[in-house]
């Protein structure tokens, strides 16, 4: 399955995780689901039934302030866009039926990137530790803009990092009234070529149709609507591609990378006890040279 996780969390520069309701009443009606437990288990011959979900993956939702995404947009408008800094070159986005499509890059070293990347890096480690319970700290390390407009789409692909794990991301940060119009739940299907998915995201983790999900094997993709303000996190393999629209107007999102950094704890739940011997050798080792060098540079 795949899980969203809106779970609480501090402030984020402005931005806050929606709170999960559904989970925290969960979490008030505990009694009530015991008794209820406890009656089914009266009624089906003293059968104890538990079931447990296979999880697959997390994409974590996280809706930015409207302040905040002004703020963004002006800072595009007024230094990204002027500069011309194309990232273009490392990049699949066919992004070229407008004079203005374009993907640029947006540096983290002056006050608004520096100001982004406490918030994104805040988001990442969130993401970690709420949604995989993993001790370990998420770093960006690249961001960039995408501009596009009608006929620009973005092919099937994942993302890379320098780290074993990763994190990839998006925030859409203005959508065309024609893909605003469309239902996010596509009530009629994508038959009779509707366009009910057109500038939709594409989130793909398998391969399985129609027939394995009656057989009861898990879906493995999904169609999501772009709404302004809204980011979503996951990891950086999950493949994904963005659908062309057809109307007047930008799509503009905002894509980002980070390297996943796990503590010495995290590492060595992973480790046997040979693994574990040799790593503090290392480490030890590392210190030994890295003093040395100090008292022969004093």
């Amino acid at each position: 399955m795949v899980k969203i996780f809106d779970g609480t969390s501090d402030d984020l520069g402005g931005g806050q995780l929606k709170r999960n309701e559904a989970q925290e009443k969960a979490v008030e009606d505990a009694t009530t689901l015991a008794k209820e437990e406890a009656e089914h288990e009266e009624k089906n011959f003293g059968l104890k039934v538990a079931l447990r979900p296979i999880k697959t993956l997390i994409v974590m939702k996280v809706e930015i302030p409207e302040d905040i995404i002004s703020e963004i947009n002006t800072h595009i408008d007024d230094v990204i866009i002027p500069s011309k800094k194309s990232y273009g070159s490392g990049l699949v986005g066919q992004l070229k039926e407008n004079e203005r499509s374009a993907q640029w890059e947006f540096p983290m070293d002056d006050e608004v990137g520096s100001t982004l990347k406490q918030i994104l890096d805040q988001v990442g480690t969130t993401y970690l530790r709420k949604g995989y319970m993993r001790d370990a700290k998420a770093e960006v390390f690249n961001c960039w803009t995408n501009h596009a407009y009608a006929g620009d789409y973005n092919p099937f692909h994942d993302h890379g990092v320098q780290t074993m794990a990763g994190l990839s991301g998006f925030l859409w940060l203005k959508v065309p009234e024609c893909i605003e119009k469309l239902d996010a739940a596509i009530p009629e299907g994508i038959n009779n070529a509707n366009g009910a998915i057109d500038g939709f995201t594409h989130l793909i983790w398998g391969t399985n149709s129609r027939k394995d999900i009656l057989q009861l094997k898990p879906q493995t993709e999904e169609y999501v609507k772009p709404e302004v303000g809204t980011m979503l996190v996951f990891p950086n393999w999950l493949k994904h591609q963005v659908l062309p629209f057809f109307g007047e107007g930008e799509r503009r999102s905002m894509a980002f990378n980070w390297n996943v950094h796990d503590s010495e704890r995290e590492m060595k739940k992973y480790m046997s006890e040979n693994e574990k011997e040799k790593y503090d050798a290392a480490v030890a080792a590392k210190k030994g040279n890295s003093r040395d060098g100090q008292i022969r540079g004093h």
